[in-house]
């Protein structure tokens, strides 16, 4: 008899659905987070579309939101391909400058 594993979009989907985070919750502690270290993030619509295509393997995530995702779940950037050092200054405008 064969074991099947759970759909690959849910393995990224976890981390919020443990928690029992909507998407729109996620988002709400990015920009949190953001506005501590005076990052202006994308819109809600943009992030929006960022992550469900993330969850459902259409897109990788950009550094920003990996790193931010990293700091919420409270583990090294466990979503992105290597570290994260620092925020690419095109994804993301800094207030004052």
């Amino acid at each position: 008899m064969t074991t099947t594993t759970a759909a690959p979009a849910y393995r990224w989907r976890q981390p919020r659905l443990t928690r029992g985070w909507e998407p729109v919750q996620l988002i709400g502690r990015m920009k949190i987070l953001a506005a501590r270290d005076g990052i202006e993030l994308p819109k809600t619509y943009q992030l929006l579309r960022d992550i469900y295509l993330w969850e459902h393997h259409r897109a990788d995530l950009p550094a920003y939101v990996a790193s931010l995702l990293g700091r919420i779940f409270d583990t090294p950037n466990p979503f992105g391909t290597r570290p994260v050092q620092h925020l690419p200054s095109k994804a993301v405008r800094i207030r004052g400058r």
